[in-house]
């Protein structure tokens, strides 16, 4: 019997102020007697008002998942987390309302435990660390909220930070603007940079810095993020590498483009960056839009889509060309396509600019560089290539695929491969000539000899109903 359709929440909380008090005890004692959730609620509401026995009962559950009785594999630990999650949230939820110092010391006792949550399980999923970071804004929150001078926190703040050893501790600072207003912040960033300078000074530390000076650098990008003020992260990596390699410059970038300040972004966006050169450029862009200097845009564009060759690319830097010169900008991709060394990115450039012939001739030039590893692009290229009655390119492209899942002996991929090998059957059988490539027969007997003890991938053809040369499997 079909179940009606559950009521809108409003029209719930509706019905239910409209039903009387026994009928709600009646009903609240039945769900108690079959959810150990709702007995926990329940008993923790009949101490609403007495702060001092809820924060006993909360401390209680905390002290027991101090004393695990054995390690949680990854599955537990997800569960974990959503607990460890929930229990904090109820913290502030019922008693950070009443008794903030209280929930403060609650959080940070939680906080300090940090180790024994994550040396009880394997938090390969992130679970635990999430909540852990979760508690530390929540102490910023319950802090917040505190009577305390506010020039006792700095210290505070910075002392549950430096115990970290897990990583998970980075919201204490990165959110401190919850607990801290700019003067305090931009104080506690002086005490951090007269630290570092302080390390850095001492004679041996300039060759081999001691692993906290890092936690300290990291410190300060932490704040600058509180602040949005990239200066201090630029600042603090300066001080211990005053030469910043292309990995620094793009996060120095970066964080001065999400702070709005994109000329300071292109004072790092000289170069060459090498290997990250097209993040480089890309960035370039990024800046000098936001400067508005729109005219200078399209030849950045330009040098990104020759890098890539990506169809996005291309008509971004197209996006940024008078209607005049688009025609020559796609003549020139078309030639850039027809050199370079990547066939299967020519290929798919080719047949994004509507030239699927030139993009079937240079796949039939190139068949021996097709490489078939990157099987889910292959797969689209040889798909797209089949819209555009392309068999002989298609074929390049499926023998390419089921050669390298053969050379590999990639079991995964049989099935797959079966349905390349059954495809190029139906591209030989519909009489098409695949000059200059190797005739069907030619290639199959190849196939067959050099793979002829991989029985699983035979007996998948088998299934599909395939064909080995002139007879059946």
């Amino acid at each position: 019997m079909p179940h009606p359709e559950p009521p809108s929440s409003d029209d719930l909380e509706t019905f239910l102020r409209r039903q009387d008090t026994d009928t709600l005890v009646s009903l609240l004692l039945d769900l108690a007697r079959d959810n150990e959730d709702i007995r926990a609620r329940l008993a923790r509401l009949r101490w609403a008002d007495r702060p001092d026995k809820l924060s006993a009962g909360f401390r209680k559950t905390l002290s027991a998942w101090r004393q695990p009785s054995r390690f949680r594999t990854r599955s537990e630990a997800l569960a974990f987390g959503r607990e460890l999650e929930e229990w904090l949230d109820q913290v502030a939820q019922e008693l950070m309302p009443q008794d903030p110092p209280a929930a403060l010391d609650l959080f940070q006792t939680f906080i300090e435990a940090d180790a024994d949550w994550f040396h009880q399980a394997d938090d390969s999923d992130g679970a635990i660390g999430t909540a852990v970071r979760a508690a530390c804004g929540h102490w910023l929150r319950a802090a917040a909220r505190c009577e305390t001078p506010a020039d006792a926190w700095e210290d505070r703040l910075l002392g549950l930070y430096a115990a970290d050893r897990h990583g998970a501790r980075e919201p204490l600072l990165q959110q401190a603007h919850q607990l801290l207003g700019e003067d305090a912040q931009r104080a506690l960033v002086a005490q951090l940079e007269a630290r570092l300078s302080q390390t850095l000074q001492d004679p041996g530390a300039q060759e081999d810095p001691p692993l906290d000076t890092f936690r300290w650098v990291g410190a300060h990008s932490l704040l600058a993020t509180s602040l949005r003020d990239p200066d201090i992260k630029v600042r603090a990596s300066l001080q211990l590498q005053p030469d910043p390699h292309p990995v620094q410059r793009e996060v120095f970038a970066r964080a001065y483009l999400e702070a709005n300040r994109p000329a300071d972004a292109l004072t790092w966006l000289e170069g060459p960056w090498g290997h990250l050169e097209t993040s480089r450029l890309t960035l370039q862009v990024q800046a000098l839009e936001q400067l508005g200097r729109l005219e200078e845009i399209a030849p950045v564009r330009r040098r990104v889509f020759e890098r890539t060759l990506s169809r996005a690319d291309l008509q971004q830097w197209i996006e940024h060309l008078p209607e005049s010169a688009r025609t020559e900008a796609i003549d020139h991709a078309r030639r850039l396509a027809r050199e370079h060394r990547d066939v299967e990115a020519a290929a798919t450039l080719l047949l994004n600019i509507d030239d699927a012939r030139a993009a079937e001739e240079c796949l039939l030039t190139n068949a021996s560089q097709l490489e078939g590893r990157h099987h889910d692009r292959l797969d689209r290229l040889a798909e797209s290539l089949r819209a555009h009655d392309c068999p002989r390119g298609e074929t390049v492209v499926y023998r390419a695929l089921l050669t390298a899942i053969l050379e590999q002996a990639n079991f995964r991929a049989y099935g797959p491969a079966a349905g390349y090998w059954q495809r190029l059957q139906q591209i030989a059988d519909s009489g098409v000539s695949l000059s200059p490539l190797p005739e069907h027969e030619v290639f199959t007997a190849y196939v067959r000899a050099k793979h002829a003890r991989k029985s699983a991938f035979w007996a998948r053809v088998e299934d599909q109903g395939g064909r080995i040369g002139h007879g059946r499997v």
